[in-house]
């Protein structure tokens, strides 16, 4: 099963615009009071540290942390459940701890990384945190699962990618946004950019997800001293052999993208 792209670039258009956003563990998003650590901050910060999403949730009897991962999989990280010696402990701090990884559509994937409680292959460790992470991230490294380093180093390459195809960097402090020039409109000019961004996101691994008459556009050539046809060009032509007919401008509208995770597919093709 392919692992899902860690960094994504999502293109959307405006009539007058094309803007890339950036999207990746290190990016900034909103703040989500949901997914804040209340019981387990010494664990989802160094596992969110390193590039990975955690979901707390309450299991039957303490609660819980479920890391995601670029597979599809999960960690379950859990303290004792049913065990009577819950009330006892601090919270947050348990006398042990049970890893289990785990896939919802691979029943084979399922194993035991890591048990801390009495009689388990860790007992020396008891409740200790670090010890426990130490484990889990060997196991994480055997796996694949990219690192804080590799997950930084393919961002800023999508961000270089993004530059090389014709974007210029407007990020702020909420989002990483890439935006062509102004003055480059039209079907064929942004066809042209985001194909040349895309063929490299390939290439390097990096997911995509852009209006699908965006990619790969057939222009057919015209003669040197003719203009490029573009949308609005065409639309010119064709009205100008109807009566003038006062119509409202439409507003403009960012059209949703087709999402592909970068894995190579027949592109769309325009009819002319």
């Amino acid at each position: 099963m392919e692992p899902e792209p860690q960094v994504t670039v999502l293109f959307t258009e405006k009539p007058d615009e094309l803007n890339a956003y950036v999207f990746g563990p290190f990016t900034p998003r909103p703040l989500d009071a949901a997914r804040i650590s209340r019981r387990y901050p010494h664990i989802t910060g160094p596992l969110e540290h390193r590039g990975l999403e955690c979901v707390e949730d309450f299991g039957l009897s303490d609660y819980i942390v479920h890391v995601l991962l670029p597979d599809g999989g999960h960690l379950t990280i859990s303290p004792p459940q049913e065990t009577g010696d819950v009330d006892s402990a601090i919270p947050g701090f348990p006398d042990s701890w049970h890893v289990t990884r785990d896939h919802p559509e691979d029943d084979d994937q399922f194993e035991l990384i890591y048990n801390s409680e009495p009689g388990g292959p860790h007992e020396h460790n008891r409740g200790s945190v670090p010890a426990m992470l130490a484990v889990l991230y060997q196991r994480l490294e055997q796996l694949g699962v990219p690192g804080r380093e590799e997950l930084l180093a393919t961002q800023a390459k999508a961000e270089q990618l993004l530059r090389e195809a014709g974007f210029v960097d407007r990020s702020t402090n909420t989002d990483v946004r890439f935006q062509l020039p102004p003055g480059t409109t039209g079907l064929t000019e942004h066809s042209a950019a985001v194909t040349r961004a895309v063929q490299s996101f390939r290439n390097a691994g990096i997911g995509y997800a852009c209006p699908a008459d965006l990619l790969d556009v057939v222009v057919h050539a015209a003669p040197a001293a003719a203009p490029s046809i573009t949308r609005d060009s065409a639309a010119r032509a064709t009205s100008a052999a109807l009566p003038p007919v006062a119509l409202p401008p439409p507003a403009p509208r960012e059209r949703l993208p087709q999402v592909t995770t970068g894995q190579p597919h027949q592109p769309a093709v325009r009819l002319r």
